[in-house]
């Protein structure tokens, strides 16, 4: 067995250069598994560690550094690779990469989905080179991970229904761009970037919306979020602003009957709310608001008792939430359909708005509920984050664990389609292992009907219903259980919608 196979690989910092040590590949005749065992969970072993240095000119000036490390066992000694050392905890590791304290970090922006919206930004689907294939059609599906040709740092991105929202958390005048449908002007007034596409006005690849800032050079965009067909955008320094369908008042600002969303220039800044706003989150047609003080405030389509304010009507103006959460610090909200789910500080779990699908059935059988309503899931533990789709949901806990209810494909295997119960999904399904017990998910997310999670060393799983390819696995089939999607490094953050994904990765270079 070889080493590389028995070690997992570290990223190690150095405080000179960054340089790259090469993977162990040789395999040593008389390591025996035991003997592996050894040194992985320090039995009696004696160590000594000789290091011999090797001074390579390379082009920059700078030197290069290998390792190699003598191990003495109980019956047998061994000579490490150069690849292999210690690391923080005494283990013997293979050094994969040492990085330098200078290192920078790059990020880029993935897509995979339904192309023929647009909302994946990449103009070739819609009209391919006929230089370089003179035959190739427009492509109507990317099923695996594709790289967004963009310039700009991406730090935020938001999937609606067929149109996307990416943004930057930079001090230029350029912040956030949008790219997808754009019939009531969810992306801002582009008439000279629409393009018609089966009927559709869509903007085929990522366009700057230029917000109404009064301190531009100032003013950093935090998050984005997208709806059916309106969009919000949060600021740091200068709040909210909504834009597109304002029909049920989702965008905040009184609703003016027969109003023309297609061509719409408006862009407005939410208003009424006390206190600093520090995340949002879009509905179908309706908005939530969570401030830094814990309160929770919303506005728009209310027919399922998803702005949570006690009745069923539509609201312009957002409004704080009561219910059980009235003497609650709320600090994080989530809705995508008309489901809506709050965590608290104490790490307990909150919801309302639509529950046709067991998703609050744990509490009333009532399939709308208009008041946030304490949700009592038992043996869970603290709950860390949280995501609702049409008809699934899921949470994670400090634990690290995946826990997912509702109807869909849940990750559990065909037989596990309906439950008001959260069931929990086997941590060997994200890579945890008897030599890799330190994986947990950190995070989860939720589609329309499908699930992504991330991992506390970056990696990316998804699971569901597939059928344009948002699953970003390679082909179209739903799939019952967690799969790892391959991505050039880090995941950070995933945008889901109804038939597309956003993923962003950062990676050394």
């Amino acid at each position: 067995m070889s080493l590389a196979q028995v070690y997992p690989p570290l990223l190690q910092r150095a405080s000179y250069s960054c340089f790259v040590l090469p993977r162990a590949t040789c395999c040593l005749p008389s390591l025996h598994a035991r003997s592996a065992s050894q040194l992985q969970h320090h039995s009696p072993l004696a160590t000594s560690s000789s290091t011999c240095r090797d001074s390579l000119n390379t082009q920059s000036g700078q030197s290069r550094t290998y390792y190699a490390t003598h191990v003495r066992g109980q019956d047998q000694e061994y000579d490490l690779p150069k690849s292999m050392g210690k690391n923080e905890t005494g283990k013997y590791v293979d050094l994969v990469q040492m990085v330098g304290k200078h290192r920078k970090r790059y990020t880029s922006v993935y897509v995979w989905g339904f192309t023929y919206t647009g909302a994946l930004g990449v103009p070739s689907y819609f009209f391919p080179s006929q230089r370089k294939n003179p035959i190739r059609k427009p492509k109507k599906f990317q099923p695996i991970p594709y790289k967004l040709k963009f310039d700009e740092k991406i730090t935020t991105a938001a999937c609606g229904y067929g149109f996307s929202l990416i943004g930057s958390h930079t001090q230029d005048t350029s912040k956030v761009w949008g790219m997808g449908i754009n019939t009531n002007s969810q992306i801002g007034y582009h008439p000279k970037a629409m393009t018609s596409v089966e009927g559709m006005h869509t903007i085929i690849s990522p366009t700057e919306i230029n917000l109404p800032l009064t301190k531009p050079r100032k003013t950093r965009v935090s998050q984005v979020s997208c709806g059916r067909s309106h969009s919000l955008i949060l600021t740091d320094e200068e709040g909210v602003y909504s834009l597109g369908n304002n029909s049920h008042g989702q965008c905040g600002r009184p609703i003016i009957p027969l109003e023309d969303y297609s061509s719409n220039k408006v862009i407005h800044k939410i208003g009424g709310i006390e206190g600093k706003i520090k995340q949002i989150s879009c509905g179908h047609d309706h908005s939530l608001f969570l401030t830094e003080d814990g309160h929770i405030y919303s506005c728009g389509w209310g027919a399922d008792g998803q702005t949570g304010l006690g009745h069923f009507e539509d609201t312009s103006t957002p409004t704080r939430l009561e219910g059980d959460i009235k003497n609650e610090h709320i600090t994080q909200i989530t809705t995508l359909a008309d489901c809506c789910l709050a965590i608290s500080d104490k790490g307990e779990l909150f919801g309302w708005g639509n529950s046709e699908y067991n998703q609050l059935k744990c509490v009333t059988e009532d399939t709308q509920v208009y008041t946030p309503t304490h949700l009592p899931f038992k043996g869970i533990g603290k709950i860390t984050s949280a995501a609702t789709g049409g008809t699934i949901c899921a949470l994670t806990n400090e634990s690290g664990e995946v826990w997912v209810w509702g109807y869909g494909f849940l990750g559990r295997g065909p037989k596990l389609t309906d439950t008001a119960v959260p069931e929990c999904i086997d941590m060997t399904l994200f890579g945890k292992s008897r030599r890799r017990t330190d994986i947990a998910v950190t995070k989860v997310w939720c589609g329309h009907h499908y699930f992504a999670a991330v991992t506390n060393n970056g990696d990316l799983y998804t699971w569901g219903t597939n059928g344009s390819g948002c699953l970003g696995l390679g082909q179209l089939h739903s799939q019952y259980f967690p799969l790892k999607v391959s991505l050039p490094g880090q995941v950070t953050h995933i945008a889901c919608g109804v038939d597309h994904t956003i993923a962003l990765v950062t990676k050394d270079i």
